[in-house]
């Protein structure tokens, strides 16, 4: 997980998983101390992330107010599909497929 450089967020790669959680939370966490505007998240490179990645990172954007936004770049279409079955009304979250 790096920071990207041209806007607030950052690029993840490889898996979240029980060994990498800690640092998928602290990067959520990271979203949840903004006060406004979008945190980008560069998820052409995750290859995979289980229930509980997807679950922390649904409950963040819950907990987002206003104009907060968490947009996906090219999640996995396993998180896509995930977040279209256990959070289909979720509106603080935008995914966008390059």
């Amino acid at each position: 997980m790096c920071p990207l450089t041209d806007r607030a967020g950052v690029e993840v790669a490889g898996e979240v998983c029980l060994p990498t959680r800690a640092v998928w939370e602290q990067a959520l966490e990271r979203v949840a101390q903004r006060h406004h505007g979008s945190y980008h998240f560069d998820l052409s490179g995750l290859t995979f992330i289980d229930m509980a990645g997807a679950t922390a990172l649904a409950v963040t954007a819950q907990s987002l107010h206003g104009e907060q936004r968490l947009v996906l770049k090219s999640p996995p279409p396993a998180l896509s599909r995930q977040l279209e079955l256990f959070w289909p009304d979720l509106s603080a979250i935008e995914v966008a497929v390059s």
